[in-house]
C-alpha cells in the first residue's frame, strides 16, 4: 500500500473519482455493469459536488490517485438549485436518450429528477454530503478521518448540522454513521437520512 493521505477534490479527479462511485454504488458493495455505464453513477453522486461545490470536497488519495472520497456542501438548499441550473441539464441533454427509462430504472430517475433532501430537516441539518472508500482502504480509519476532515470544514463554515442520505440496505453503513454519533432524522421509501447536529459551545 502507497502513501494515504486526504486532500481537496479537483475535477482532474474525476475519473479516478467515478471509480470508486461504481466500485461502491450498490449499497458499499461493487456496482459494475448495474447501468448503462459505469460512469453514470459517479457523473450523479459525485461530478456535481466536486464541480459545484469544490471547497467541500475531498479526497482520500494513494500516492496522490484517489482511493476514495468525502463531498458535501455547506447550503444544501442551495447547493440543489445551483446544480438545477448548471449541471443538471447538461447531464439531461447528454442522457436525452434514455428519458423513457426514466420511470424504470432509478440512476436514470435521478438524472432527469433528481430527488432533494427533506425539507423538513434542512433547517436544524442544512449540509449534506457522503463518502466511499475502495475495499483495500476500508476499515483502517480512514472514513472517520474524513468524515472529520468535512465536519471541521463545515464547523468552520457556521453548519447547524450535517446529513447524509443512506440505502436501508447498507447496513454497514448505517453501523459506521452511528458510531460516530449520527441518527436517523428521517426515512423515506428505501432511504435512511441521518444527522448530527454541531456543538459550538
Amino acid at each position: 500500500m502507497g502513501q494515504i493521505a486526504i486532500r481537496s477534490a479537483t475535477k482532474s479527479d474525476l475519473t479516478s473519482l467515478y471509480y470508486v462511485a461504481i466500485k461502491t454504488g450498490n449499497s458499499g458493495t461493487d456496482a459494475t455493469g448495474m447501468f448503462r455505464n459505469d460512469d453514470m453513477i459517479g457523473e450523479v453522486y459525485v461530478g456535481p459536488y466536486v464541480t459545484l461545490a469544490p471547497d467541500t470536497s475531498f479526497a482520500l488519495v494513494e500516492d496522490d490517485i484517489p482511493v476514495g472520497y468525502g463531498l458535501c456542501v455547506l447550503n444544501t438548499d442551495s447547493f440543489q438549485r445551483t446544480a438545477h441550473e448548471s449541471w443538471w441539464p447538461r447531464l439531461q441533454e447528454k442522457y436525452s436518450a434514455l428519458i423513457a427509462y426514466a420511470e424504470s430504472e432509478w440512476l436514470i430517475q435521478e438524472i432527469f429528477n433528481p430527488t432533494p433532501s427533506p425539507k423538513s430537516i434542512l433547517k436544524d441539518y442544512p449540509s449534506h454530503g457522503h463518502i466511499d472508500l475502495l475495499p483495500h482502504v476500508q476499515g483502517q480509519g480512514w472514513g472517520r478521518r474524513i468524515m472529520e476532515t468535512m465536519e471541521a470544514c463545515l464547523c468552520k463554515l457556521g453548519s447547524p448540522g450535517f446529513h447524509l442520505r443512506v440505502s436501508a440496505q447498507n447496513e454497514r453503513g448505517l453501523g459506521f454513521y452511528a458510531a460516530l454519533g449520527y441518527h436517523e432524522i428521517a426515512r423515506r421509501d428505501d432511504e435512511v437520512v441521518v444527522g448530527k447536529r454541531f456543538n459550538y459551545e
